[in-house]
C-alpha cells in the first residue's frame, strides 16, 4: 500500500512540475506560471516585500511567479550563481536587454533608487530560498 500511494505521489508531483530550461536557452512567455509557496514573511523582509508589490509584482507576480507580462523569479536563471545581486539592481535601475525570454527588453524600473533595490532584493533572495530554489 505504502508503494501505491508513494508512486502516486510522485507521479502526481511529476506531472504538475513546470520544465526548467537549461542556462542559455530562451523561452517564450510562459502561459504557465510557476507555483510558488507563499510563507509568512518575517518582518525584516516587510518593507521590501511591500516595495515588490508596488514596484516589480506587476510584471513579476506578487510571488515571483511570473506573469504575462515578466518572467518568473523564482526560475534557475535568476540564482544568485546565475544572475548574481548586481544584475538585479541593474535591472531595475537602468533596464536590460531580452535574453532569456520572449517578454522583450525590461525598462528601467520608474523611480526605483538603489535603497528600494537594497530592500526587494533580500526580500527576493529569502523568498528563493523558501521556495527551494537554492
Amino acid at each position: 500500500m505504502y508503494k501505491v500511494v508513494l508512486v502516486a505521489v510522485l507521479t502526481l508531483l511529476m506531472a504538475t512540475a513546470v520544465p526548467a530550461a537549461a542556462p542559455g536557452h530562451k523561452m517564450g512567455n510562459m502561459a504557465q506560471k510557476i507555483a510558488v509557496k507563499n510563507p509568512r514573511i518575517p518582518f525584516k523582509f516587510g518593507v521590501g516585500m511591500k516595495k515588490f508589490k508596488t514596484m516589480c509584482a506587476q510584471c513579476h507576480g506578487e510571488w515571483g511567479e511570473g506573469s504575462d507580462q515578466g518572467p518568473p523569479l523564482m526560475h534557475d536563471f535568476y540564482k544568485p550563481s546565475h544572475h548574481g545581486d548586481p544584475a538585479f539592481y541593474n535591472a531595475a535601475l537602468k533596464g536590460v536587454k531580452a535574453h532569456h525570454w520572449k517578454f522583450g527588453n525590461m525598462p528601467r524600473v520608474e523611480g526605483a533608487t538603489a535603497k528600494d533595490v537594497a530592500r526587494i532584493l533580500p526580500f527576493i533572495r529569502w523568498l528563493q530560498k523558501e521556495n527551494g530554489l537554492y
